[in-house]
């Protein structure tokens, strides 16, 4: 971590509004990520909403499956027909979803001081900061891995733009042979974004 993320770290702890997550602002073990996936209502933060979240450990070289979580929300708005055909989640599955406020306190001690690993983390992050400001004070203080940038680095030598390959996942896990496990799931597009990750860094 740079002088400048540390003192933007250290900004952001002094307006943290639950003690309990003080941990999440120290500094993270060396070989431990957390993998984080999202599925929202549509792409645009300003008027689409949070669906679910899925996150998984990853400890140096393994993927910690028998410890992931995928929680499910309640939307204040219930997701329409054109998107149920991306996610999959009905109105059925996300009306007695839980809250963001319980969502986030499960999700934010399992993340902890975990670097977060993720495949479009850009757009992930601007679903989830604004909840996580709301509920803690502040945006989540962690270091933010974003795998296609990763991969644009590891195929191309530099970090100038972005691959075509490295826009789509798929493309990614067909580099390493790796299985689809079926997208549009946070939990199977979490683990396969570890699994990327691991052949990646």
């Amino acid at each position: 971590m740079s002088w400048l993320q540390q003192l933007s770290c250290a900004w952001q702890k002094t307006q943290l509004q639950r003690p309990e997550l003080a941990s999440m602002f120290t500094t993270p073990l060396a070989e431990q990520w957390v993998a984080i996936d999202c599925e929202m209502t549509g792409l645009n933060p300003k008027k689409h909403h949070l669906l679910s979240v899925a996150a998984i450990h990853i400890n140096g070289n393994t993927i910690d499956t028998s410890n992931g979580m995928h929680l499910v929300c309640r939307p204040p708005v219930m997701p329409d027909r054109d998107t149920i055909v991306i996610h999959g989640l009905r109105t059925a599955d996300v009306e007695h979803g839980m809250s963001y406020d319980d969502m986030l306190a499960l999700l934010l001690p399992f993340i902890g001081n975990r670097p977060i690993v993720g495949f479009c983390t850009q757009l992930d992050m601007a679903f989830l900061n604004p909840l996580v400001k709301r509920y803690m004070g502040t945006s989540l203080p962690n270091e933010v891995i974003d795998l296609r940038h990763l991969y644009s680095r590891r195929i191309s030598g530099h970090t100038q733009g972005l691959s075509g390959q490295a826009q789509h996942l798929n493309r990614i896990l067909a580099h390493y042979n790796i299985p689809e496990l079926g997208a549009h799931d946070a939990y199977n597009d979490a683990v396969m974004t570890a699994m990327a990750f691991l052949h990646v860094r």
